[in-house]
């Protein structure tokens, strides 16, 4: 099983240059958002507040072009080819 996954901004620059990844054995978001890990430690740090245990708030997450906080968030399942679009955004105050 090969989820895709898109990263746009500063996370494809933490992603070491590369706008997509696929990965193999991951069945929710969850599991896409801790493999970040393997990439590069700053990337998932950048994506993933640990601290809180969820999602950076200015992280947003869609799964085939639809928001995982209109599915099961983190726990939302990803199946084989998935396209999972991770960006972090900027708003103001």
């Amino acid at each position: 099983m090969v989820v895709k996954v898109r990263l746009v901004g500063v996370l494809r620059a933490l992603a070491l240059g590369k706008e997509y990844v696929e990965l193999n054995g991951v069945t929710t978001v969850r599991d896409v958002i801790n493999r970040l890990k393997s990439i590069n430690d700053k990337l998932f740090k950048r994506v993933f507040d640990v601290s809180r245990g969820e999602l950076a708030p200015d992280v947003y997450v869609a799964i085939n072009d639809v928001d995982i906080r209109l599915l099961r968030g983190l726990d939302t399942l990803v199946k084989d080819g998935d396209e999972v679009l991770i960006l972090a955004y900027i708003h103001g105050g």
